[in-house]
């Protein structure tokens, strides 16, 4: 008795699975399944840590001289220039290509009107930014409020 309740069991089970529509080589509506295509066909080689770069451009406007720095160690520290003052900030680029950025600490200089307005510009955008890309060369982040493009500082 012992040996025959798990043959039916087995039997029994074996029955059931082959019933089911899930396991038939058509589809219930005569349609191929289609396979999900990623999100973005971009690839991205890992992030460039303790590399410095130094801000190319926002949107479609190009930096110009004191072009704003960054700079992420090892250890998740983000620091650099921001056109007038020195900037330093936690930063987890994660595997995704997501980025999450820590408040940022400034240092207080007063400078011209101009390269104040880049630099809040530069830590606006910064601080705003979910995702980053990197081609080997250039580094992107990219948030609600536009791209920023960063390259190697010479």
């Amino acid at each position: 008795m012992r040996v025959l309740r798990p043959l039916a069991l087995a039997a029994l089970s074996a029955f059931t699975l082959a019933g089911c529509s899930m396991f038939g080589s058509v589809p219930p509506n005569n349609v191929p399944p289609t396979l999900p295509k990623p999100l973005d066909n971009k690839t991205s080689l890992p992030f460039p840590l303790n590399r410095t770069f130094a801000a190319i451009s926002y949107k479609d406007q190009t930096f110009k001289d004191d072009r704003p720095t960054i700079l992420i160690s090892d250890m998740n520290r983000g620091i650099g220039f921001s056109a007038c003052n020195n900037w330093s900030a936690t930063i987890l680029p994660r595997q995704d290509q997501r980025l999450v950025i820590g408040p940022v600490a400034i240092s207080k200089r007063k400078c011209e009107d101009r390269l104040m307005h880049n630099e809040q510009v530069f830590l606006f955008v910064m601080r705003t930014s979910q995702e980053w890309f990197y081609d080997g060369y250039t580094l992107t982040f990219r948030g609600p409020y536009g791209e920023m493009k960063f390259q190697p500082a010479a």
